[in-house]
């Protein structure tokens, strides 16, 4: 296998040093050669080469540079560069077409058979993976709820760095499973560095080998490895749902807290939890009511609060399994905290079906409530939830609409949503000054142009 590429001119450089001590000592031995002999004569510096001469050894070189041999190829490659532009106008069509040979070759190892053979490699190095990091985050010896399992912290860190390293760029984890991939990955990178050094204008995607690398990853069927086909349709299911029908209240801070945790259960194998506009509701009271009340615990002094089972129930959703609280800045860190302390990170791993996050304050004093359960799917039911109905409304929303805004407003109104609908009612105004219904609605009079 060839080491791995070095910038050109790194070999002379290296071996620098030793010319100079050379050269150095030479001087020293003539200089006393001069002082014992006197008279004695420096020889005549040698005659340049011919043209003939010349011309011979880059001809030599040449050749040299185009053979399969990697030592004797690459020292012609290093002694045409010491040339200037005469040497690097003959290296820079052998690179091109070395590169792109090479990389011809690479990517026909993530074809057909051999990315077969590359599939099945990766799913059992991610699923070996994920089961040594599962087993550590749920051992209380390893990971103990003490002190948030700071002492085992370190270790479920750098077992879910193993995970995420295949999962994340798969092919170019390969390169660590499949020697000859590795090979030629490493040629051509070698080529790379070689063709920025004579010019040679490289693909947008070529700049980084690893980066190119990346963009295979939809072939290695990472969203499949390792699950079985029911957990795997419930995952295409969810993500779907989510993208175009589900309706939710939630901020953009909420809503990135709820990414963060499905794309580290996705990874983890865990499956994807469905976002509950119930249980967004339920956490968001939480995290208001502990501010308001300046209390920090699951458990509320309000009687009817008591636990996070009996604060979902209130919002329509029976069977919630598990809650977790913070405070952080944002909805990543939340995440993060969560990720950070044994009991919660065991939490966002659980069996769960679906879940809520709900954030009160502003930062440095948000608070950050996630609920989780296993019982209650909204997707393909009707729910008689006038909250949960406005929301699929709203989504439906002609935005840009007076006349919509005002019909939604009406619907609000008819369904006991007092300040959606004089939201709503506002908007249509905002949009049409003039509207004359909306604002009857609202209870003023038409203002008459003089």
């Amino acid at each position: 296998m060839p080491a791995r590429p070095r910038r050109p001119l790194q070999l002379f450089t290296r071996r620098w040093p030793l010319v100079a001590s050379l050269c150095v000592g030479g001087l020293l031995v003539l200089l006393l050669g001069i002082a014992s002999h006197g008279a004695a004569q420096v020889p005549p510096a040698p005659a340049p080469p011919s043209d003939a001469a010349q011309k011979e050894y880059l001809k030599v070189l040449a050749r040299d540079a185009k053979d399969q041999t990697d030592a004797k190829r690459l020292k012609a490659w290093e002694a045409l560069l010491t040339l200037g532009d005469t040497g690097a106008s003959i290296l820079k069509p052998i690179v091109e077409v070395k590169l792109g040979r090479d990389r011809v070759a690479l990517e026909e190892q993530l074809k057909g058979q051999e990315l077969a053979r590359l599939r099945k490699k990766f799913e059992e190095a991610l699923v070996e993976r994920r089961k040594a990091a599962i087993a550590c985050i749920f051992d209380p010896k390893r990971y103990p709820d003490e002190n948030h399992g700071a002492v085992g912290q370190p270790e479920v860190d750098r077992l879910v760095q193993r995970v995420r390293e295949a999962w994340e760029r798969p092919a170019v984890f390969a390169r660590q499973l499949e020697p000859k991939l590795e090979q030629l990955a490493a040629l051509l990178e070698e080529d790379v560095v070689y063709a920025e050094s004579v010019g040679l204008a490289l693909p947008a995607d070529l700049q980084q080998v690893n980066d190119w690398l990346a963009a295979f990853t939809s072939r290695f069927e990472r969203d499949a490895a390792g699950i079985n086909g029911t957990q795997h349709d419930w995952n295409v299911a969810v993500t779907k749902w989510h993208a175009e029908e589900m309706a939710t209240s939630a901020d953009a801070s909420e809503r990135a807290c709820m990414d963060a945790t499905n794309t580290y259960r996705l990874m983890m194998g865990a499956g994807a939890l469905e976002i509950d506009e119930r249980l967004v509701r339920a956490a968001r009271k939480h995290s208001k009511e502990m501010g308001e009340l300046g209390y920090f615990a699951h458990d509320s002094p309000v009687a009817e609060n008591a636990s996070f089972g009996a604060r979902c129930a209130r919002e329509g959703y029976s069977g919630a399994s598990g809650e977790n609280i913070a405070g952080a800045g944002d909805g990543t860190g939340a995440f993060h905290g969560w990720y950070s302390s044994s009991g919660h990170h065991r939490n966002m791993l659980g069996g769960h079906r679906q879940f809520g996050v709900g954030r009160a304050g502003e930062f440095p004093g948000s608070l950050f409530t996630q609920n989780f359960g296993g019982s209650d799917s909204l997707r393909d039911r009707t729910i008689e939830d006038p909250q949960l109905e406005y929301l699929a409304r709203r989504k439906k929303l002609d935005i840009a609409s007076p006349d919509a805004h005002l019909v939604l407003a009406i619907w609000c109104k008819a369904n006991g949503l007092a300040k959606q609908s004089n939201l709503h009612a506002e908007t249509a105004v905002a949009l049409d000054p003039g509207h004359v219904k909306a604002l009857e609605f609202l209870g003023r009079a038409r203002i008459k142009s003089p």
